[in-house]
């Protein structure tokens, strides 16, 4: 009885690791949208920044990112209206509300519909910018 129950933790070990190694890493698209529209919406520009595919990093540094998105509007809040979803690409439909800004003259809270391209890397789903 006991050969058997190890048998059996051992087999189940073994297939949760095996498992493991087959689930795609980093989050799904929905996930990576939420990731980097809330951290924007709480001004945590590091985090939107990781949300960047790996051409746009190379491009801009983090530093210089987090200093432009402190100088623009804040995201109040974002609806993904549609999220069309491929092999290795995506593109999602979002209604981003901006807060009013004195900075913009803007005195009421402004909406915009803005199209977003996912692109799936080996560390998972990025924005390609």
């Amino acid at each position: 009885m006991k050969k058997k129950l190890i048998y059996i933790l051992t087999l189940s070990v073994f297939v949760i690791f095996s498992l493991s190694g087959c689930s795609p890493k980093g989050p799904n698209p929905q996930e990576l949208l939420d990731q980097y529209f809330s951290s924007a919406q709480h001004q945590d520009y590091e985090t939107t920044y990781t949300c960047y595919d790996s051409e746009y990093q190379k491009k801009v540094t983090k530093d210089e990112f987090i200093s432009h998105r402190k100088e623009a509007s804040v995201v109040q809040s974002y609806k993904v209206i549609q999220l069309d979803i491929q092999k290795e690409t995506a593109k999602a439909t979002v209604e981003i509300t901006y807060t009013a800004s004195e900075k913009f003259n803007r005195t009421e809270p402004v909406t915009i519909t803005v199209q977003e391209d996912l692109i799936k890397q080996k560390d998972g789903w990025k924005i390609k910018v």
